[in-house]
């Protein structure tokens, strides 16, 4: 009984919470046993110091396998490391085609504005024979899933709609006997009627880049030849659509890019907007990776932001109407079910071999085909970066590329066996380049980040739990 616990210890209004890190559980418990177990994870006191009825608390929690020590014999190491080349063999979840670099926009906070490091627009395209070995590499990788999906992205990929028409009907004919789904994200303002047809006879889903009402949109979405907003034109899109292809927009989801130099409450309340209001709106903020300045989000807009925040809590637990949540919410409720209650009710005892959570499976996940045939894990990661590089069509998977990223906490290995919130953990390894290399310094500096995240997530999720919500 002489080892610290493995523990993370908080409180919420009405009560007192132990985190058990080895089983991934949380305890609610009395206040004089958790201050009690402030002080010995302080060593202030050693379990022999305890009073009686603490001592009698913590042998029953020992007895349930809990309140163990860290073990830092544990080897870091992705769960899936040692059956990687055969898994990457079969298993490609999706492709997702850079089908031109080229846009008709020039966003302010865009990664290819100019910004940031080393990723600018080019006139650069993919051709159809890149196209075509790209669709029979991942139809050949494909094998053991049910589905295929294809996502064409840019630059605009509506630029180069007639290389994706080709690509639908090739990846029609190869993958026949297999549904496959498309997916596309794109600003609309190239949409066409003959373009929506098109789109609608082959069930393509869009992501549409919208971040709010005019004064927002027009702020930083702006046409690159003549600088004006591009609000008005993409409204009159949707409006066409709506009245012309109603079905088609279920098909419709909508990205909104949260820039700091604007009110998060007028974005939020904007996604109210009549038909609007029945789709999916998610929500990002500004990319931090690479950027040349360094972005600060003002008091107000995490005001506004947390504000929302607690009215979608009020509504779960019955305290508000739904009509009063805004859509920018609905993404933040998925994501707590998915990194917080799935993982305790899921529980386990962390073995002798473990990685962080955060990683994907690189290049299987998602595989990210760029207009000069090389792979990277995703459309997110800088293309400038030769660690993020996992091959061509060529020459194939570069196999150890895939198991650096796989197992990016190897980076930081004796922090992460020590670090209580690895099962919450979403670092992966974009935005961790220095160069050409992965650095374990820019991991680190977005650790503490990470694990303040974690600790209100998991406030809020037990605070939900005592107002009698639940997730289930």
């Amino acid at each position: 009984m002489s080892e610290i616990p493995f523990v993370k210890l908080f409180e919420t209004v009405e009560a007192y919470y132990v985190f058990d890190v080895n089983t991934t559980s949380i305890i609610r418990i009395d206040e004089n046993l958790y201050k009690t177990l402030e002080k010995i994870i302080a060593k202030e006191i050693a379990y022999s110091q305890m009073d009686s009825v603490s001592m009698k608390k913590v042998e029953k929690l020992k007895a349930q396998g809990f309140l163990k020590s860290c073990n830092t014999n544990i080897e870091i190491k992705h769960a899936a490391a040692d059956q990687i080349e055969d898994y990457m063999k079969n298993n490609v979840h999706q492709l997702i085609l850079q089908v031109t670099q080229n846009c008709n926009l020039r966003c302010k906070y865009c990664v290819y504005s100019g910004s940031y490091v080393n990723r600018v627009h080019t006139k650069k395209r993919m051709s159809i024979e890149t196209a075509k070995k790209a669709v029979d590499f991942y139809h050949k990788h494909n094998s053991n899933l049910e589905n295929g999906l294809i996502s064409f992205y840019g630059g605009e990929p509506l630029l180069e709609i007639k290389l994706i028409r080709e690509i639908i009907d090739y990846s029609n004919k190869v993958f026949e006997g297999k549904k496959v789904k498309y997916n596309m994200t794109t600003n609309a303002t190239l949409l066409t009627d003959e373009i929506v047809d098109f789109l609608y006879e082959n069930g393509v889903n869009l992501t549409i880049s919208l971040d709010g009402p005019q004064n927002v949109q027009d702020n930083s979405r702006v046409f690159a030849e003549s600088g004006k907003g591009t609000f008005e034109v993409i409204m009159g899109k949707l409006d066409h659509i709506k009245e012309k292809y109603p079905d088609y927009m279920e098909n419709i989801s909508f990205n909104a890019v949260l820039d700091e130099k604007n009110d998060f409450q007028c974005s939020s309340n904007f996604f109210t907007y009549d038909f609007i209001s029945s789709a999916i709106v998610g929500a990002t903020t500004l990319n931090q990776n690479s950027s040349k300045n360094e972005i600060h989000y003002s008091e107000l807009f995490d005001t506004n932001y947390r504000y929302e925040l607690f009215k979608a809590y009020l509504y779960l637990i019955g305290r508000l109407d739904r009509k009063y949540v805004s859509k920018l919410m609905e993404a933040q409720i998925a994501v707590m079910k998915e990194n917080i209650h799935k993982k305790v009710i899921a529980k386990g005892n962390r073995g002798n071999v473990y990685h962080p959570s955060g990683a994907c499976v690189a290049g299987a996940t998602r595989l990210f085909v760029n207009v000069d045939e090389k792979f990277y894990p995703c459309e997110r990661v800088n293309e400038s970066c030769n660690a993020f590089v996992l091959g061509d069509l060529d020459t194939g998977f570069d196999m150890e590329k895939v198991h650096k990223l796989l197992n990016i906490a190897q980076l930081t290995p004796n922090k992460c066996k020590t670090c209580w919130a690895g099962d919450f953990c979403n670092l992966c390894a974009a935005g961790m380049e220095d160069g050409d290399e992965l650095s374990a310094q820019k991991r680190m500096e977005r650790c503490e980040k990470v694990k303040l995240t974690c600790e209100i997530q998991l406030k809020e999720y037990c605070v939900l739990r005592e107002h009698g919500y639940h997730f289930d």
